[in-house]
């Protein structure tokens, strides 16, 4: 993959290292560590999670191709959570944060993803839920040149499904199927097509990132 392909706006700082590979289902940022480095997601998908003393989970966000780990408006961040990766991960480290305006875009997409968050678990029906996330992720992956807003790659488990919108395994295996029976959805082996997305968004009121 081209690195500046990757971004749809300039990342000035040059690559302080090669690409560095993660394997899937694996912790490689813990809660609290310091960000030395911002990193560009190449390849593969990570998940920023909390976790309580008992070991429920919720997933708080995504990291998905295209998008930079370590980005900050603090000049000594650091992580409120932990970062672990749901596929095989292609990152590369960067010597600084890009220029401000850069950061200011990113910052502003990752409140845009927050308030979606907020508003998809504290106003949404399971269902609306699920559908809601698809159309941001589709959208996300749109942005950054790596797939269309109505049809790319998912590697998402109904675990971690669950875990991201907030029910159970089970309601998401039951959702996911009323969502193809009533020709919302088509999911076969990861990929993910909206059938009418235009329709869907104005079904679970998504607003758009940008």
């Amino acid at each position: 993959m081209n690195i500046h392909a990757s971004l749809p706006i300039a990342f000035p700082s040059q690559p302080r290292h090669s690409p560095s590979s993660i394997e899937p289902r694996c912790d490689f940022i813990q809660q609290g560590d310091t960000v030395v480095r911002p990193r560009l997601v190449l390849e593969g998908w990570a998940a920023g999670y909390r976790i309580t003393f008992d070991g429920r989970r919720q997933l708080t966000n995504l990291y998905l191709p295209g998008e930079i780990i370590g980005v900050w408006r603090s000049n000594q961040p650091s992580f409120y959570h932990a970062v672990m990766s749901i596929s095989r991960l292609q990152l590369i480290e960067f010597g600084s944060l890009p220029e401000s305006d850069v950061v200011e875009l990113e910052c502003a997409l990752i409140e845009r993803q927050l308030e979606n968050s907020i508003f998809r678990l504290g106003c949404l029906s399971a269902y609306e839920r699920m559908a809601h996330l698809f159309l941001e992720l589709g959208e996300r992956l749109a942005m950054r040149g790596q797939g269309e807003a109505d049809s790319y790659h998912m590697p998402l488990t109904q675990e971690l499904l669950a875990d991201l919108v907030g029910i159970s395994s089970v309601h998401v295996n039951r959702t996911l199927q009323q969502m193809r029976a009533d020709g919302v959805i088509r999911l076969v082996n990861c990929r993910l097509e909206i059938l009418d997305r235009e329709e869907l968004a104005d079904q679970v009121n998504y607003q758009p990132l940008f």
